[in-house]
């Protein structure tokens, strides 16, 4: 290759590792974190690394405006600023105003934190979602300990990791913790608690300069003051300051807004129990009811959105689908087509449980983790929560549903036409005096256990019927036991 070509290639790849050439130092991405973390921020949060991923040299400013939130949801949105990072995206923390609870670990994750003048960072005490909303992570001592030293542990690792002082992110965590600011061979340094009461132990007590935090208290931090303490990096007024001093002076951010998925999936993880009710009561429902119609479609309906919603958010992963649907299949088969070896309901229900369980507390989940274990809690509580919900709904279904007026005309009212009740999909005039208690009939289609069947006196009318006991097949004579909102019930007789 002739020289002046070996020198431009040379030139140009000079060029390109300093960021001089146009289009090769990347582009700045925003995204804006406000309000209580939700479910909605994981897969916002998602798609601005994706953004920031698809060219080299980006840089990814995340606005926080937060009172905090879950546990949970902190330690899953940082691990993707985390995996950013790994993945060469520079990544900036900008609070704007407010950095509190979760919210700090969310900026410390970044590799430079930034405050507006009037903005605040701290008091990160750890809260877990429970039944009544945000709530402390544990009501157990030994397990609130356990679950706060991991915290005071991660947020340590993190701070270290990014050239903070981490005693000033414990502070931030246990109000038991101590930080005091010391002058030691002429410069001024922050020790905890225990280092300090080895420093006075020692020959030569260095000078307290200032307690930054005392015992009881939880640390909370002004813009300024975390600036002097080299908690945060400086103050930015504004994106366009933040821009400047991640080196994109002429650059126009690229926005990830706040999408109606994200909403949709925050309203998902809010609404979980009302859709685990409803799918319950809406089953339930299908089942009193002849055929296969709305109630079954609904109840659907109301398991897949809450399994998506949670596949969406990057709880779910396809095992736990998987799962839930393996067990639906298991419990149908159970009911309809071998009813009574109890093997298959007994594994539906269990995988149908697990599935619904571990769906919704992500791949992340570790039995051997105190706060794992907790959420596991927390998540079966709710679980039992909405069962007991759904059985109160289910006896209130049996009591009035009968008198709705979609099935007043499926059932047969006392002193119509004679008969002391029914329910049937023809419950008027003649089927309505063939649907009797005692009558005898013959199976037009297997039930397994439910099927078809006529009754003796006019075999023109169907009913829908479900088997006692053993599978009855087509052709056998049966005699009606009881008469449901919907089908009959039946038992074989000797022909």
């Amino acid at each position: 290759m002739p020289l002046p070509a070996c020198s431009r290639l040379l030139l140009t790849l000079l060029f390109a590792l300093s960021g001089v050439l146009p289009g090769l130092a990347g582009e700045l991405v925003h995204v804006r974190l406000e309000g209580a973390l939700d479910r909605g921020m994981l897969p916002q949060l998602s798609r601005a690394v994706r953004e920031a991923s698809a060219e080299p040299g980006s840089t990814l400013v995340v606005e926080i405006d937060t009172p905090g939130g879950a546990v949970d949801l902190m330690w899953e949105l940082s691990k993707q600023l985390r995996s950013a990072r790994k993945d060469g995206i520079a990544t900036v923390a900008w609070i704007n105003r407010h950095a509190v609870s979760a919210g700090v670990l969310l900026a410390i994750s970044c590799e430079r934190v930034y405050m507006v003048g009037e903005g605040s960072i701290g008091s990160a005490l750890p809260v877990t979602s429970g039944p009544a909303g945000i709530a402390p992570v544990a009501q157990d001592e030994a397990v609130r300990e356990k679950i706060t030293s991991a915290m005071r542990g991660d947020f340590r690792a993190m701070a270290e990791s990014m050239g903070r002082p981490a005693a000033l992110a414990e502070a931030m965590v246990d109000p038991n913790s101590r930080v005091y600011q010391i002058k030691r061979d002429g410069e001024l340094v922050l020790v905890t608690g225990q280092e300090w009461d080895d420093l006075r132990a020692s020959a030569q007590v260095p000078e307290l300069v200032a307690t930054i935090a005392g015992p009881g208290q939880i640390l909370n931090l002004s813009a300024r003051r975390a600036v002097e303490l080299r908690f945060a990096d400086g103050i930015a007024e504004s994106l366009d300051e933040v821009a400047q001093k991640a080196g994109f002076a002429d650059g126009i951010p690229k926005k990830v807004e706040r999408s109606a998925a994200d909403d949709w999936i925050k309203w998902v993880d809010l609404l979980t129990p009302l859709l685990l009710i409803a799918g319950l009561l809406l089953a339930y429902t299908e089942l009193k009811m002849p055929g296969f119609g709305l109630p079954g479609i609904l109840s659907i309906v109301c398991f897949a959105v809450l399994l998506i919603g949670r596949y969406f958010a990057g709880l779910a992963e396809i095992p736990h689908l998987v799962a839930v649907g393996l067990g639906i299949a298991l419990i149908v088969v159970e009911l309809f087509f071998i009813p009574g070896t109890l093997w298959a309901g007994i594994s539906g229900f269990v995988l149908l449980v697990g599935g619904l369980l571990l769906s919704g507390l992500g791949p992340e989940f570790s039995f051997s983790s105190a706060y794992d274990r907790q959420r596991l809690l927390d998540a079966s509580t709710w679980m039992v929560l909405s069962a007991c919900g759904s059985v109160a709904g289910m006896l209130m279904l049996s009591r009035f549903l009968p008198k709705t007026p979609i099935l007043r005309r499926m059932v047969l009212e006392p002193g119509e036409s004679g008969a002391d009740g029914g329910a049937m999909p023809e419950t008027r005039g003649q089927a309505a005096a063939l649907a009797q208690v005692g009558a005898l009939g013959r199976v037009r289609s297997a039930l397994r256990p439910v099927g078809k069947v006529t009754l003796d006196g006019d075999d023109h009318y169907e009913f829908e019927a479900r088997a006692i006991g053993a599978l009855i097949d087509s052709g056998a004579r049966v005699r009606v036991v009881e008469v449901q909102a919907g089908r009959l019930v039946v038992e074989a007789v000797p022909s």
